[in-house]
């Protein structure tokens, strides 16, 4: 009787493989599928607006020439944990969404960035949607930074993954909207193409604000967070859209800079983020090169916001007199960014 034991090795041999290229074949569906969801073809492509069907601004002052501007990365309403202390209930992102509408209350204009529209970490609300009703503004422009079918992030345990992911930035405002762009900003070189694969496709969004007094031009900024050549070329990209703003015109350029000033007294060494060093960051050494104005003049500190140690957030203006200009804080916080509240007159 022939030994049968080389044949029976060499089923199971092939067994193993069948398996492993299954195994790998299922990983790669996945990837692509998960990945997947939405593509940036264009390097400036429109806005998204959204109309409330009440409009106030006719009862408001418009003599005084006054406009109540915002600045706030809500951070998805998950408040100042960072995303491996999720997931978080839904009651829990509602009372923080109603937190920071209580913080932007009677706003004329509102620049927000990282805010869900229909992501499963935050319950599929569409949070631009839910604080234009909560502050009664009538109108909205959207552009979307990460569209994914499933983003497994934070790594372990899958629990903690985001999931289906629909999330950018927004400007609320009291009077129309018009002209909204994305202008697409790229992903960082040295990350993994993997990486990539699930990263952020962060954005420029422009717009024109027809006030009663004439319009005005914002643009809502969220720059690269972790690499610090990317963050500088995305601060030379605004630089370029701010050239194409008529040099007379009235301009706001507000949002989540991830860069302190260069003469800030810390910038490294911080205790929440140890390995993050701006000795060298040149991003607002950029942002200010195109003349605009930081209505705070350097002062102050936005993050993190539950023991705040440097400033990343900024309002940038002009052809405005801005007056009363302060960093809103709050214990506990909505975010673990802080708002900036600033009134700009005489535009």
């Amino acid at each position: 009787m022939s030994d049968q034991r080389p044949a029976r090795f060499r089923r199971a041999l092939r067994w193993l493989l069948y398996g492993v290229g299954v195994l790998i074949l299922s990983m790669v569906l996945f990837v692509c599928w998960a990945s997947g969801g939405s593509a940036y073809d264009e390097a400036v492509e429109p806005a998204q607006t959204l109309t409330l069907g009440a409009d106030d601004s006719l009862s408001r002052d418009t003599d005084a020439r006054v406009l109540t501007v915002v600045t706030f990365n809500i951070a998805y309403g998950r408040g100042p944990a960072g995303d491996g202390a999720g997931p978080w209930e839904r009651s829990h992102i509602i009372a923080h969404l109603d937190g920071i509408a209580g913080q932007a209350k009677s706003a004329d204009l509102v620049f927000l960035q990282e805010v869900d529209r229909d992501a499963s970490r935050s319950h599929n609300i569409d949070q631009a949607a839910y604080l234009q009703a909560k502050l009664g503004l009538g109108y909205a422009s959207c552009v979307d930074t990460w569209i994914k079918n499933y983003v497994p992030f934070p790594y372990w345990p899958p629990s903690k993954h985001y999931g289906g992911m629909h999330s950018g930035q927004c400007v609320l405002s009291r009077y129309p909207l018009e002209d909204g762009k994305r202008y697409a900003l790229p992903q960082p070189e040295a990350n993994a193409w993997w990486r990539n694969l699930f990263y952020l496709e962060r954005a420029l969004q422009s717009a024109v604000v027809r006030t009663p007094d004439g319009p005005i031009h914002v643009i809502n900024v969220h720059f690269e967070a972790f690499d610090q050549a990317n963050r500088e070329s995305h601060a030379r990209m605004l630089a370029d859209v701010v050239a194409e703003v008529p040099a007379d015109a009235p301009l706001i350029v507000a949002g989540d800079f991830n860069a302190p000033p260069a003469e800030a007294e810390q910038l490294h060494g911080f205790a929440d983020e140890p390995e993050t060093d701006f000795r060298t960051d040149t991003t607002l050494a950029l942002t200010r090169a195109t003349g605009l104005k930081d209505v705070l003049g350097g002062s102050g500190f936005t993050f993190p916001a539950d023991g705040a140690s440097r400033r990343l957030d900024y309002l940038f203006a002009r052809g405005f007199t801005p007056s009363d200009a302060e960093i809103l804080a709050k214990q506990p916080p909505w975010s673990d960014h802080l708002p900036i509240v600033v009134q700009l007159r005489d535009y």
